[in-house]
């Protein structure tokens, strides 16, 4: 300032100095020298008038060009502060428009603003937010904390926070502290919702572990069919490594390993539906075959003008394929032999019959059935029984030819079809063949002899196109003619003849009449008496078996009782026979000339039942018949199937009182040594030696053997078909207990039974050693 006063000054005395000597008015200073130079009158009056008002312009030039210099400066201030209104208001509608959430807070924590996105996100508005730290917000931030520690870096926080519409949403957090010349001013934070980003890294993810670890191979291709991505089960499945695949061709796509109509069935396929599914086969590294199972999906290019590309999903169907196999195998094959089936040996005639009718030759049809198998069942077991037919079907297939076919059918039944030129006499030779072949008896293993089964065979031949057309005309026939072997020549081949078809229908009719017999209560018992041969007094009665159709009549039992063996049905029926005659004697106990004892026939079948011993125990108790008022029938052949099981069976009905019976006996193979074990009660002497007892002497010894064998063991002897007089004498005289038979009285139902007393012929007699005592 003291500078800006002296030159002010200083100009000041030059303006006074000339306003002088442009006036004319001496100026002189007081210092003025003596060589007259010209000087200012400081004391002159007019001299500071003028110097003042000089002054005062210079003055009012300055006053004036400071206010000048001010009025420029605050056009430049107001300028500038327009131009910072205008970025604030820039900044504002950039924060404003910021879809993602942004906060400032001071160096203290404070928040200074926020944009509209962070008022939506928190659910906040900024007036409540204004001037408040964290703590002091009702709902703080999930990533309030994350700048703690962080060193003025910046940090980054993912945050799951809930909005105010409830949903929850994911926000990736980027804060930072603010610095100006090292002194923190505050902070600002950054927030990104980033739910659906995270929901498409979780499906990206998860799509990884599935392509990494899928059992299914995937393969991405591009638009020229190369590979450019492969999964590990891809590599298994083809035995080629990841680096060996990418950028070649697959195998299942060539033409080479493909066929050229598939192919393009398949990119036609992928053109229109944009996907196809079959199965290919596709060249493991080690040159094997491998099915696949290939599902090829086309994926358009994820941008415009880009090109598509494919994927494709390859399951390895090797173990599916050889599954199917075995299940076919098994569908078309015996488990136990591994012969064909039925369903196959269908299939196998029908071609073969297609090719006879074509080169006009024949086919033959052998239906072989094993005699004796039953037995090997019942008696060994079904271990042995499994053992026999395995060795049955390696007989039979050694026999034939190797274009021939064998197959099994039934439990013990085969089939064998010849082609080509074969007639019926080289048929018939070949069964014989077969015959042969089972005349060796066959060893299931065991060490025991007993182990060993000769069995034979029964044939049935059909021949086509004489003896049917069709695969089922073939085998029905067939069957008939090996069911005329087994009735009537056992181990003996037997061609088809027409006649045949009719008895297999009868038979077949007779079966199903038979099923609805049991059902319709068709069946019905009636009573032959059983008398004492010493006084003619009734001791008894045989419950007999008839069958009345209300179409067809009387069937006799010979007819019905075999088929209802071999069917099962005399399960059921034998039941009732011995329900109905156990009630029957319970109502005749105590009544005078009705019979205290019935007699009833029993099958192999029912006593085989495991729960034989508790049915007869059952009935008994649900009829009221006494035990003693009961006896049970049974074939000597039956006892000797099984001599062990059949006296434990027997002694069990003894100790209950039930009389046992051994019937028919004599026509079968008895052994001594098992029957006077056998805890029986009665031996019965067959009718067929009773009929012949005044014809044959042979028979009559025959009769009069049974009759010492039943009196050295201590049994009661009964015969059966006793019709003459003469036969009851001469069966009295030998010492036989008991008789029945037509001479006695017929059949007859329970309501009309009745005995007529009758006289045997005066003759030398036998003294009776022992006779029956009745309770």
């Amino acid at each position: 300032m003291n500078n800006i006063f002296h030159r002010l000054m200083r100009a000041v005395a030059a303006c006074a100095a000339c306003a002088a000597l442009w006036g004319g008015a001496p100026v002189r200073a007081a210092g003025e020298h003596a060589s007259g130079t010209v000087g200012v009158d400081l004391r002159d009056p007019m001299f500071w008038l003028i110097a003042f008002s000089l002054l005062g312009a210079v003055a009012m030039g300055l006053v004036l060009a400071l206010v000048h210099s001010q009025r420029l400066r605050l056009r430049q201030r107001r300028s500038e502060l327009l131009r910072v209104r205008r970025e604030r208001s820039k900044l504002s509608a950039l924060l404003n428009a910021i879809p993602d959430p942004v906060y400032f807070k001071d160096a203290n924590g404070a928040y200074e603003g926020c944009n509209p996105a962070f008022e939506r996100c928190t659910g906040l508005l900024e007036a409540q937010l204004l001037g408040r730290r964290d703590d002091q917000v009702e709902h703080r931030p999930a990533w309030s904390d994350a700048l703690a520690g962080a060193g003025g870096a910046t940090q980054r926080t993912l945050a799951w926070v809930t909005q105010p519409d409830g949903e929850r949403a994911c926000l990736d957090v980027a804060q930072a502290l603010v610095f100006d010349e090292g002194l923190c001013l505050g902070q600002i934070g950054v927030a990104r919702d980033v739910t659906a980003l995270r929901e498409v890294t979780t499906k990206l993810h998860r799509a990884v572990t599935v392509f990494e670890h899928c059992g299914e191979g995937i393969m991405m291709m591009d638009a020229d069919l190369l590979i450019r991505d492969v999964n590990p089960a891809l590599s298994a499945i083809t035995g080629y490594a990841c680096d060996e695949l990418l950028g070649t061709m697959p195998n299942y796509l060539q033409l080479g390993e493909q066929g050229a109509e598939l192919l393009k069935e398949l990119w036609a396929d992928v053109g229109a539906k944009g996907k196809w599914s079959g199965e290919l086969v596709d060249r493991h590294k080690d040159g094997s075959c491998v099915p696949l199972w290939v599902t090829i999906v086309s994926v358009p290019a994820p941008e415009h003008g880009g090109e598509p590309h494919y994927l494709a999903v390859l399951t390895d169907i090797s173990r599916i394929k050889q599954t199917e196999a075995e299940l076919l195998h098994q569908k078309l094959h015996d488990r136990l032999t591994g012969l064909p089936n039925l369903a196959l040996l269908r299939d196998r005639i029908e071609r073969q019959v297609g090719l006879a009718q074509r080169d006009q030759t024949r086919v033959a049809v052998l239906y072989v059935d094993l005699d004796g198998f039953r037995e090997v069942n019942d008696i060994a077991g079904h271990a042995a029984g499994d053992a026999v037919l395995k060795a049955a079907a390696a007989r039979f297939v050694n026999v034939v030819r190797a274009s021939d076919s064998v197959a099994r059918v039934g439990a013990d039944e085969f089939v064998i079809v010849l082609s080509g030129l074969v007639d019926e006499e080289t048929a018939m030779r070949l069964g014989e063949r077969l015959i042969d072949a089972m005349r060796e008896p066959i060893f299931d293993g065991a060490s025991d002899i007993s182990k060993r089964f000769n069995l034979g065979a029964s044939i049935g031949l059909a021949l086509f196109p004489t003896d049917g057309v069709t695969v089922d005309d073939l085998l029905r026939n067939s069957e008939a003619a090996m069911v005329r072997a087994k009735v009537h020549a056992r181990n003996s081949v037997q061609a088809y003849r027409p006649e045949l078809t009719q008895a297999v229908k009868q038979r077949f009719e007779l079966t199903h009449a038979l099923r609805h017999a049991n059902e319709a209560a068709q069946f019905r018992l009636e009573y032959q008496p059983q008398v004492r041969l010493s006084d003619g007094a009734l001791i008894g009665a045989e419950a007999l078996l008839r069958w009345r159709h209300p179409t067809r009549g009387p069937i006799s039992p010979l007819e019905f009782i075999p088929l209802a063996e071999e069917t099962g049905l005399i399960i059921p029926i034998g039941r009732w026979v011995l329900e109905t005659a156990c009630a029957q004697a319970a109502r005749w106990q105590g009544v005078a000339g009705k019979p205290q004892q019935v007699a009833v026939n029993v099958s192999a079948r029912q006593l085989r039942q495991a729960d034989f011993i508790q049915t007869v125990d059952f009935i008994l108790a649900e009829t009221g018949c006494p035990a003693h008022a009961l006896e049970l029938e049974v074939t000597e052949s039956l006892l000797l199937e099984d001599a062990e099981g059949a006296i434990e069976l027997l002694g069990a009905l003894k100790s209950r009182g039930v009389r046992v019976a051994i019937d028919d006996f004599g026509t079968g193979y008895s052994s001594l040594s098992y029957l006077r074990r056998m805890p029986v009660n009665t031996l019965k002497i067959d009718r067929s030696f009773v009929s012949e007892l005044g014809q044959d002497a042979n028979v009559a010894a025959i009769a009069r053997t049974v009759i010492v064998l039943a009196r050295s063991l201590h049994l009661d002897v009964l015969a059966e078909g006793v019709e003459t007089a003469e036969q009851a004498a001469w069966l009295q005289r030998e010492g036989c207990d008991w008789a029945q038979g037509w001479y006695y009285g017929r059949p007859m139902p329970a309501e009309d039974f009745v005995v007529i007393p009758q006289v045997l012929p005066a003759g030398p007699k036998l003294a009776v050693v022992k006779r029956l005592q009745l309770a």
